[in-house]
């Protein structure tokens, strides 16, 4: 994928909401929504949002995702960080941004998350699969893992520890514990390495959550890569990696392991908190990101 987007940095993005476009023409709240605002290349709720989202393109081809369109998109915006989508749509009543769902609630002064598909994106709705801009994150691994490698059972059983679920809550929708996995306790497992690859968007949660491990269990080693979520089962099976990192269900040969679902991964469509939207569908969506087509606020 080559999207290009008009990228903005945080001083841009000051001076955007800077010149009073906070509402439409005449100081109206727009009654359209004209602008998208993306995060940059390389951020994890982009390559979720861009994967989930699909319409019918201009040839006719339906279920195209976002991630498979090559386009200038000139009259988008790219921000880098969550707080930047939040001050842009905060700021402009015709712009429509996303960011993740767990971020949503600390910004409600400032904007409003808007129904996809006619479903509220709530943590409810995640968890019971009504809402459908969200994925699973899971780790996939051979059975015997947790008992041959100390450190990979302690890994695991301090995602669901205070600090882990601290760590994960912050950008993620935690679930349940899964079966076979432990208790934590800081400094049981005082050296050993794992290695964890695959999923990129599963990344920067394994990064937080590994460097915070490592600090509390000093002589302990835990490295993560990879590329996508495919290269998962060959490293788990080939013994190069403990855990495969997959940003989606399990599917073929990997429900042939272990899979332990570690956390969802919602995204909120949202826009200024004033504004008449109350839904988009994906082919909207789809249409705004891809061709910058506007969406009527109904």
């Amino acid at each position: 994928m080559n999207k290009k987007i008009l990228a903005i940095g945080l001083a841009a993005a000051m001076s955007v909401t800077a010149v009073g476009l906070m509402t439409g023409c005449n100081g109206a709240i727009a009654d359209k929504i004209t602008t998208a605002i993306s995060r940059t290349p390389g951020s994890g709720t982009r390559s979720a949002f861009d994967e989930l989202v699909t319409g019918t393109d201009k040839d006719g081809n339906e279920g195209v995702a976002l991630e498979d369109m090559d386009l200038e998109q000139t009259w988008g915006i790219s921000v880098g960080t969550t707080g930047q989508v939040v001050t842009q749509v905060s700021g402009n009543s015709s712009l429509l941004g996303y960011i993740s769902l767990g971020s949503v609630a600390a910004n409600t002064d400032k904007i409003k998350a808007v129904q996809v598909n006619g479903k509220d994106a709530t943590v409810d709705n995640v968890k019971a699969g009504n809402y459908e801009l969200s994925r699973p994150f899971n780790l996939i691994y051979k059975a015997e893992t947790l008992t041959s490698n100390p450190l990979a059972a302690d890994f695991l059983a301090y995602i669901w520890s205070a600090d882990g679920l601290e760590i994960l809550k912050k950008e993620y929708i935690d679930v349940e514990k899964p079966a076979g996995v432990g208790t934590y306790t800081a400094g049981t497992v005082k050296s050993g390495d794992i290695n964890l690859h695959g999923s990129t968007s599963l990344q920067p949660l394994i990064e937080e959550l590994a460097k915070a491990y490592m600090a509390e269990n000093p002589g302990t080693t835990i490295t993560w890569g990879g590329s996508g979520s495919g290269e998962a089962l060959a490293a788990v099976n080939d013994g190069s990696a403990e855990f495969g990192m997959i940003s989606r269900a399990a599917k073929g040969d990997e429900t042939s392991l272990t899979v332990a679902q570690i956390a969802i991964d919602g995204i909120a469509v949202v826009v200024h908190k004033d504004s008449p939207l109350t839904n988009v569908t994906f082919q909207q969506l789809f249409d705004l990101f891809a061709y910058g087509t506007p969406i009527e606020c109904k």
